[in-house]
């Protein structure tokens, strides 16, 4: 909590600069802490949410790592489950390895392995998160 108000403090001090250093007259005399949220929240949408519709911009997420060599697991409520996995025919399935993930995972992964899940991140509920743990020699998860 204290670096957000630290964070929120060093923004409202470089839009004073922003209102100081303007022009008289000019459009930047009138910018305010709001504009600078919502300029920050478009690039957030542009950037990170790829279409409006979640399941669209969760196709579109997973198909832009794929040319990354991402490794993807992706099983979206309309796929069948694949056979002998016993996974639940409507299920949500999303597993995300980058390359620099699996390189680690090759490199501490015959250590030891955490698991950790954790639910209702989102705001869909009755979902899990899974998060895979490499420790290395020192004990430091990778």
């Amino acid at each position: 909590m204290r670096t957000l108000i630290l964070a929120v403090g060093l923004i409202q001090s470089q839009v004073r600069d922003i209102r100081d250093l303007a022009p008289n007259g000019s459009q930047d005399r009138f910018i305010s802490l709001r504009d600078v949220c919502h300029m920050a929240r478009a690039v957030k949408e542009e950037n990170i949410r790829l279409h409006e519709g979640d399941s669209i911009s969760i196709k579109l997420w997973v198909d832009r790592l794929k040319v990354k060599n991402t490794h993807i697991f992706y099983k979206d409520k309309w796929d069948p489950p694949p056979s002998g996995s016993k996974l639940q025919g409507e299920g949500f399935i999303l597993c995300i390895q980058t390359t620099f993930q699996a390189d680690m995972f090759q490199r501490l992964g015959n250590r030891f392995i955490g698991i950790n899940a954790t639910h209702n991140i989102t705001q869909y509920p009755d979902f899990l998160l899974f998060t895979i743990i490499a420790r290395d020699r020192w004990g430091h998860g990778a």
